[in-house]
């Protein structure tokens, strides 16, 4: 067994060797403050905040992730826009499928407004003139315009 008068030797050995390395020259690299070193650790910090933000963008671009949807983000498909029908120079009229609803909207220069509105059906691609016709009836479906079909 070592004698507790060893142990008591040998760590104040160290303890003395550790001072004078202090006070020699190996400690003093670490407080001295060099451009250089600067330089590389902030190089390093923008090289890890861009790694970082290369991750999160293509987590949000190439992921199956719903934790971080965009902002404003609809499901694909939710908004298409079906027909248009130019009236003048900048106005027309469109008819534009959101989500379950389709909507003929009158467009202008100064304004987008909704004529009309119907429950959209499960195939994409209704008859235009079919959807005009039923516009200008108006909502209640009685008007003078004749159908011919």
């Amino acid at each position: 067994m070592a004698n507790p008068g060893d142990a008591a030797t040998a760590g104040q050995t160290t303890l003395e060797g550790v001072q004078a390395s202090v006070q020699g020259g190996a400690g003093n690299s670490l407080g001295t403050f060099t451009w250089s070193g600067y330089l590389e650790a902030v190089g390093v910090l923008f090289f890890f905040l861009a790694l970082l933000w290369l991750l999160v963008w293509l987590v949000r671009r190439f992921g199956r992730f719903n934790f971080m949807p965009r902002p404003g983000a609809l499901p694909r498909g939710a908004l298409a826009m079906e027909a248009q029908m130019p009236l003048g120079p900048r106005k027309g009229l469109m008819v534009v499928r959101f989500l379950n609803r389709r909507l003929l909207l009158a467009v202008t220069d100064q304004q987008i407004t909704l004529l009309s509105e119907e429950k959209a059906e499960h195939e994409p691609h209704a008859d235009f003139e079919k959807i005009m016709e039923a516009a200008s009836r108006g909502p209640a479906g009685s008007g003078t315009g004749s159908s011919s079909a």
